[in-house]
């Protein structure tokens, strides 16, 4: 019964027997922001993933972590010319944990039959088949300009010594291949020279 007087008019006796204010304080805006979240669905639903990420974050960052972040937002800078604390034993295990790649099994010579990478054959022999054309192109130019050389594709001593009396002769750089630059040339001048 005393109760039930103390809800009706606020008697300082029975004062001690209700529950303190701030925890109604706290209750009613609790009660307040469920109501709110409640009549906007999608609103409650984008605090309630807020609320769950943000929680996720803290348990992860507190409870999830076993080591140091290598680079943390409020690190002490080192002081110039002070020693280094000793590496504790947790980290000299950590240093002596690190797993040591595996080596690498021994690549097969080119050319020869089997393993090795097949795309970087595929490319290789891509690469050696424009090599060949390249060469055939300029061994024909130099045979237009009068050069003693097979335009078979294949390299020879007659057609390096060609290809460095024709660099000379044109002021171009020596090279030991048939680079774009020098096959443009060739046939420009062999081109010139058929008219």
């Amino acid at each position: 019964m005393p109760e039930a007087s103390a809800r009706l008019r606020p008697d300082p006796a029975f004062a001690g027997r209700r529950r303190p204010a701030a925890g109604r304080k706290a209750l009613g805006v609790v009660a307040a922001g469920l109501r709110r979240l409640g009549a906007t669905p999608a609103r409650g639903y984008a605090a309630a993933a807020l609320t769950a990420a943000l929680v996720g974050i803290v348990v992860n960052a507190l409870a999830l972590q076993h080591a140091r972040h290598p680079a943390p937002f409020f690190a002490r800078a080192p002081i110039a010319g002070a020693p280094s604390p000793p590496p504790t034993a947790a980290q000299t295990a950590a240093v002596l944990a690190v797993p040591t790649p595996p080596a690498r099994p021994a690549q097969p010579a080119a050319g020869t039959a089997g393993g090795g990478d097949a795309i970087a054959q595929v490319l290789r022999a891509e690469d050696e088949q424009e090599t060949q054309k390249r060469l055939a192109v300029a061994q024909a130019a130099l045979v237009k300009l009068g050069y003693v050389v097979k335009a078979d594709g294949e390299e020879s001593a007659a057609t390096s010594l060609a290809l460095r009396d024709f660099e000379r002769a044109h002021g171009l750089p020596l090279s030991n291949d048939v680079s774009p630059r020098l096959l443009k040339a060739l046939t420009a001048v062999a081109s010139a020279a058929g008219r």
